[in-house]
C-alpha cells in the first residue's frame, strides 16, 4: 500500500490506524479495580453504609459534641 501525499511524498507498507493485539495485552495486565471501577465503588458504598448502621456511632457523636 502506498499513499501519495503532496509532491512526491510516499508512505510505503504503512499501517495507519491499525492495532495489533495491544488492547488484549493491556486488558490482561489491568487489575480488577481498573477493569471494574463502578462495581468496586458500589461495593465500597454498600460496606460503608452497613458500617454506619451500627449503634456505636451515637456514642462517638456524643463524645465529639462533649469534647468541643
Amino acid at each position: 500500500m502506498s499513499i501519495k501525499i503532496g509532491d512526491k511524498n510516499k508512505i510505503k507498507n504503512s499501517s495507519i490506524g491499525h492495532n495489533y493485539n495491544t488492547s488484549n495485552n493491556e486488558e490482561l495486565k489491568k487489575s480488577f479495580l481498573e477493569r471494574h471501577p463502578i462495581l468496586v465503588s458500589i461495593g465500597i458504598s454498600l460496606i460503608t453504609g452497613f458500617v454506619l448502621l451500627f449503634s456505636f456511632w451515637k456514642k462517638i457523636i456524643d463524645w465529639i459534641e462533649n469534647f468541643l
